[in-house]
């Protein structure tokens, strides 16, 4: 595998509330006839990994990571982000050294930009205008504070501190998540 991770797991976050979504789960919602989240955990299912996992909250979205052959991991409902990020952190198999998050509402990221984003010293994340943003490859040293966030942010915080060179910018349109019904919009016949 390129980079410099030995040991890889990947944890797709799709457990969120959806409550801007409307009364629909945005994960399954259809976008060029699949659901949402599949397309997270096509690019997760194809990663070089150890251990692929993904925070749940909903049997159908379990069904679709297991399909992908991503491990499910049940996560309350209504719980934050970073309580997913933690579940997937403490579920990660030890030997991991590293770990790549996507976030399942996420559909627009392509393979290659998982494989620059790899081949890159962790910590790394993408950049959108020169901030960080998911998804991230978090260094085994941070994993024991990663266990400590409370807050709604995941690993936003710990991502601030990484150097212009620790990230990837990638164009807006391959950054884009789902939130509103509106998001989908001109996708529905790709």
């Amino acid at each position: 595998m390129p980079g410099t991770v030995d040991v890889l797991g990947v944890i797709v976050l799709a457990a969120g509330s959806s409550r801007r979504f409307g009364e629909d789960d945005k994960l399954l919602a259809d976008l060029c006839n699949e659901p949402l989240v599949t397309f997270a955990f096509q690019l997760a299912a194809n990663v070089p990994a150890a251990a692929r996992l993904a925070g749940v909250s909903s049997e159908a979205v379990a069904d679709l990571a297991r399909a992908a052959g991503l491990h499910p991991i049940r996560i309350p409902q209504g719980e934050t982000q970073s309580f997913s990020l933690r579940a997937g952190i403490k579920a990660l198999d030890p030997r991991c050294d590293a770990s790549l998050i996507l976030l399942g509402d996420m559909p627009f990221l392509l393979g290659d930009d998982l494989a620059k984003l790899l081949e890159m010293k962790a910590p790394a994340c993408a950049a959108l205008g020169g901030k960080p943003v998911v998804p991230a490859l978090l260094p085994r040293a941070w994993f024991d504070e990663i266990l400590t966030l409370s807050e709604d942010c995941g690993a936003r915080a710990l991502l601030e501190r990484t150097e212009a060179y620790q990230r990837l910018s990638l164009p807006a349109s391959r950054l884009r998540d789902i939130d509103e019904p509106s998001d989908l919009l001109g996708f529905h016949e790709q």
